[in-house]
């Protein structure tokens, strides 16, 4: 007798398909991720963009709140909750690896349309076009961009452009990562035409990496001497993390915002291969979010698909629940430190 839980599949999509549903307009929701970084931000409201260039309308709804430097992206929309589901035609989620990564909108994921995505290592939770060989979303949205606008469904819109040379940027940390491949450039050089030549009076590809990478507020600096004074290591110092606590952040006036990407500060240490922010929800003591980044090829997306996350095998994360903050650190210590181990051994 088989006990095992039923896994349930959801049809996969050609990007001629998802083009098609993006041209017929209407109503949209778009959903992100909980923590939007700019891929997600950048990535959502270019499809946005798609959308009301065909002639419908979009709105882009966030479980978290989205941090300032990305609201450059976000045009003029203030507001990121869902209202009345009743009032759109479709739902698309979008850099959505899992569904625990909808946070508070996981209720949405019956009436989820399309799932759009990149990740390496996830749990499709709806009708999906999912290219694991894409470095962003971005890339993704990219190619919808061409097909509609090669085929004279839509004209050029600098501002999609835009969005997507930031979600492109944003993903591939100005293309310094791993997932940067000949394909990104080409099609970052394309954007960078488009936007620099735009004659509508939008910022250009220097404006937008500067608002994304140029200027950081004393909060982010506070979080990150928080981290630099938090450092814990083990492995022999080839894993290092940080945690941040609810009384942590609230002693120093902090929000998630402010600590999104401490991640950087144990990454960045010598002889690190794998580095990780540990963070305590700030709605729930017993809930942590966690972020890995690795130097090497130790596979992150796997250790975090064991918490119901996912990602890419230098960049994922995934949600924890413990009793304390030592509790949650010495969880995820324990898993990548195993997957460290393993990686090492490999090499020996």
């Amino acid at each position: 007798m088989n006990n095992s839980p039923e896994i349930k599949t959801y049809r996969e999509l050609k990007l001629s398909d998802v083009a098609s549903l993006i041209c017929r307009g209407g109503r949209v929701l778009i959903l992100t991720h909980v923590n939007p970084d700019g891929d997600c931000i950048g990535s959502a409201f270019a499809l946005a963009g798609l959308i009301k260039a065909c002639g419908g309308s979009a709105k882009v709804a966030c479980p978290s709140e989205v941090p300032k430097r990305l609201r450059f992206l976000c045009g003029e929309q203030e507001e990121f909750g869902v209202g009345d589901v009743e009032d759109y035609h479709r739902i698309y989620a979008v850099d959505v690896a899992s569904p625990n990564q909808l946070g508070d909108l996981g209720y949405l994921i019956p009436k989820i349309d399309v799932m759009i995505d990149h990740h390496g290592m996830g749990e499709a939770f709806a009708p999906n076009y999912i290219d694991h060989t894409a470095s962003a979303a971005g890339e993704i949205i990219f190619e919808l961009y061409k097909m509609l606008t090669d085929s004279g469904a839509i004209g050029r819109t600098p501002d999609v452009a835009r969005a997507i040379y930031a979600a492109i940027v944003s993903d591939t940390g100005s293309f310094k990562q791993a997932n940067t491949t000949p394909k990104t450039h080409i099609i970052a050089s394309a954007l960078v035409e488009e936007i620099n030549n735009a004659k509508d009076g939008g910022a250009d590809t220097t404006e937008v990496a500067r608002s994304l990478f140029g200027q950081r507020t004393l909060k982010e600096l506070t979080a990150q001497m928080l981290s630099i004074q938090n450092l814990r290591f083990f492995e022999d110092g080839r894993l290092a993390a940080v945690l941040f606590t609810q009384q942590m952040l609230a002693d120093n006036e902090l929000s998630e915002e402010h600590v999104g990407n401490v991640v950087e500060t144990p990454r960045g240490v010598e002889g690190v291969l794998v580095g990780l922010s540990v963070k305590q929800a700030p709605d729930d003591p017993t809930k942590f979010r966690i972020s890995s980044r690795a130097n090497a090829d130790v596979d992150c997306a796997a250790v975090c698909a064991k918490f119901g996350g996912g990602g890419h095998v230098r960049a994922a994360g995934c949600t924890v629940m413990a009793d304390t903050p030592e509790e949650a650190l010495e969880t995820v210590a324990r898993a990548f430190g195993e997957a460290v181990r393993e990686y090492l051994a490999e090499r020996q």
